[in-house]
């Protein structure tokens, strides 16, 4: 062997090593508003930034699934801190230094009576996954009343496209925390029901007029819950347990998915805290999704893109947010294994929910779509306008898509506006 076959190598290498050292370090990019995060360009804006965050952190597994595998497209654009009622900001600002507390038995709050019960949540609070779900429960600045007249289900297969659009009616109304009361009462009877909640079918024929209305309530007791069925004209009383049963009409929705999360936290086996981040979201959506009396299925929802599988994903802009997340896990005999909620920091709304099956395995992702209109009297309010929950195993989705005129905080909406009677009434 020659001195050359012993030192070459080395010195093959020494210089490969200092040409590397030499040369100039890739820099990452902070990408302008507007760029569009796709699978074919994933991989390398990850070691990016925008608006201050990297995008890696930005994106949480799912959701860069959905880019890599499931054709989503997300165009960026700068954080847009929202606009609330100054009654809530108040009331929210007032509940700061620990002056709410959960009731020792977890089966209600103490010391609260509107905005957001804990704005302040402290990671190493053994209560705080807790906190943070009680804020979403009764904490959304949207205040005392919501409907949207009309609102659609579509369901849609990555196949197959659009298979059903359904219409339908919901109200909520909330009988605590009731910041805008034109009374003044921030409290609808004796402070044990936390909302009323009606949803009534209106198309298609076979599903017209089947509704349901929901009690809820703040002790933990389990709802009370009426069904309209047309078919025989009478309203039933539906079991307690109805609350983790399915949406219906072929969706991939079940009722405890409504906010991402439609129960008592008492009756969750654990809401463990999992820390603050900061994720892309389509926080402050303003574009028409859905057209109700356009002519066909891509102008009645214009950006929804049917022409390529999986036909589900809706353009949108997406912004950074700071969220709360928590790792919630239901009863045995509930359908799902695990939920993981990410509730938005500025104020308590849902951003995403990831859903887990018994074996752990990834299930379904749900994306909740904001905006940040005024309510009847010209104050702002913060609601949920859309959403779309993908279900991975069945390869189909659900989209839920707001009217252009939803109604927030009608004052001469009273205490008796949902009632068994007003569901009779609109089912028949």
């Amino acid at each position: 062997m020659t001195l050359w076959n012993i030192l070459a190598p080395k010195a093959v290498a020494g210089l490969a090593l200092g040409l590397a050292l030499a040369a100039p370090a890739v820099q990452a990019a902070d990408l302008p508003p507007g760029t569009v995060i796709e699978a074919a360009n994933l991989q390398s804006v990850l070691g990016d930034t925008f608006d201050g965050h990297a995008v890696a952190d930005l994106l949480p597994d799912p959701l860069r699934q959905q880019i890599a595998t499931k054709g989503l497209r997300i165009t960026l654009k700068g954080h847009q801190p929202w606009k609330v009622d100054a009654r809530y900001r108040k009331w929210t600002d007032g509940n700061r230094g620990g002056t709410v507390d959960i009731a020792p038995d977890g089966k209600g709050l103490k010391g609260w009576q509107a905005g957001a019960p804990f704005p302040d949540i402290d990671p190493a609070d053994p209560q705080a996954g807790t906190k943070a779900v009680w804020n979403l429960l009764v904490g959304q600045p949207l205040g005392c009343y919501w409907s949207q007249p009309r609102y659609t289900f579509v369901t849609v297969d990555a196949q197959r496209a659009i298979e059903r659009e359904m219409l339908w009616r919901f109200s909520r109304l909330n009988m605590v925390g009731r910041y805008c009361d034109p009374d003044g009462k921030l409290t609808l009877g004796d402070g044990q029901m936390r909302n009323k909640q009606l949803l009534v079918a209106l198309e298609p024929f076979d599903m017209r007029g089947t509704g349901m209305l929901s009690n809820s309530y703040m002790n933990g007791d389990v709802p009370r819950n009426w069904a309209y069925v047309r078919s025989v004209r009478r309203v039933r009383t539906l079991s307690g347990s109805s609350w983790m049963d399915p949406v219906g009409g072929g969706t991939d929705l079940l009722n405890d998915d409504v906010d991402t999360f439609n129960a008592h936290p008492t009756w969750y086996k654990s809401l463990a805290y999992k820390g603050k981040r900061w994720v892309l979201a389509p926080a402050n959506v303003t574009e028409t999704l859905w057209v109700a009396d356009a002519g066909s299925q891509q102008a009645r929802y214009p950006k929804m893109n049917l022409s390529a599988s999986p036909h589900w994903n809706l353009d949108l802009a997406y912004e950074p947010r700071e969220v709360h997340v928590v790792e919630a896990v239901p009863p045995d005999e509930h359908p799902y294994g695990k939920k993981v909620l990410y509730i938005d920091a500025q104020y308590p709304m849902p951003r995403y929910v990831e859903v887990y099956d018994k074996t752990g395995a990834f299930w379904k992702l749900g994306t909740w779509v904001s905006n940040n209109p005024v309510d009847a009297e010209g104050n702002p309010v913060v609601a949920t306008y859309a959403g779309t929950m993908v279900d991975m195993k069945r390869d189909h989705a659900t989209h839920f898509l707001s009217t252009p005129n939803p109604i927030y905080n009608d004052p001469s909406v009273g205490e008796n506006e949902l009632s068994v009677g007003i569901l009779e009434r609109l089912g028949s």
